[in-house]
């Protein structure tokens, strides 16, 4: 009960932050096609978002660039994603991907914009939000993966 409180709080303030103009057909549609699967493309993000805070601790340009970019573009994995979840999931997890993806995407291009401007504390925090969007969405889902 609890978990779906959150979920429907989460819902209702980011559907009228972020609106939702596409559906997650046309989102995954409309990326690159990879040959791999959703898990392995979550690694990459994971990957890229590593590079991210190595290049913050660094104060590496190149290594944000390429994270952020990464994000920014990543491809779709070689199946639809929301098949790795229950039929009855499969819904709600579509308009998270929407509405995740936007977040992500958002945060990236501050961390970036921040970092090529020299404004490293914005940038950090604006890569802790990142993370911290990761992990929420992890937390909502990773219990209902088939």
């Amino acid at each position: 009960m609890k978990k779906l409180l959150v979920m429907l709080l989460f819902a209702s303030v980011f559907s009228s932050v972020f609106a939702v103009d596409m559906s997650a057909e046309q989102l995954v549609a409309s990326k690159k096609k990879a040959d791999m699967t959703y898990r392995q493309l979550m690694e990459m993000m994971g990957e890229a978002s590593s590079l991210i805070h190595e290049g913050l601790i660094r104060q590496n340009k190149q290594m944000i660039e390429q994270g952020a970019n990464y994000i920014l573009n990543h491809p779709a994995p070689k199946h639809k994603p929301w098949m790795i979840m229950k039929e009855s999931d499969q819904n709600e997890f579509k308009q998270s991907l929407l509405a995740f993806d936007k977040i992500l995407d958002m945060h990236a291009s501050i961390t970036l914009s921040a970092a090529m401007s020299d404004k490293w504390e914005v940038a950090s925090n604006a890569a802790f939000d990142l993370t911290k969007s990761c992990i929420q969405c992890h937390a909502m889902w990773k219990d209902k993966v088939n």
